[in-house]
């Protein structure tokens, strides 16, 4: 399935979107409630949307960063802050 280890935040949102799946593909009655669909089948499709969602989240957040390649900050920069 997935390669690498999901972070808390994947695994909060596949649950999240789990839930509203599987309010989704259920159908109640007076007498019973019926999943239309595989449970297995849900919970995967959740972990795969939660993670490219998370993929694109972190492309954004990417895109937004400074981008000062080869800044750096020396020991006399940071002392001249301190006067």
């Amino acid at each position: 399935m997935l390669a690498e280890p999901l972070k808390p935040k994947v695994i909060e949102l596949a649950a999240d979107i789990f839930a509203r799946l599987a309010c989704v593909a259920t159908t109640i009655s007076a007498k019973e409630a019926t999943l239309k669909a595989d449970p297995a089948a849900l919970a995967k499709l959740s972990f795969s949307l939660a993670a490219v969602f998370q993929k694109v989240e972190d492309d954004i957040n990417a895109e937004a960063l400074p981008k000062n390649v080869g800044f750096k900050v020396q020991d006399s920069d940071i002392a001249g802050w301190m006067k």
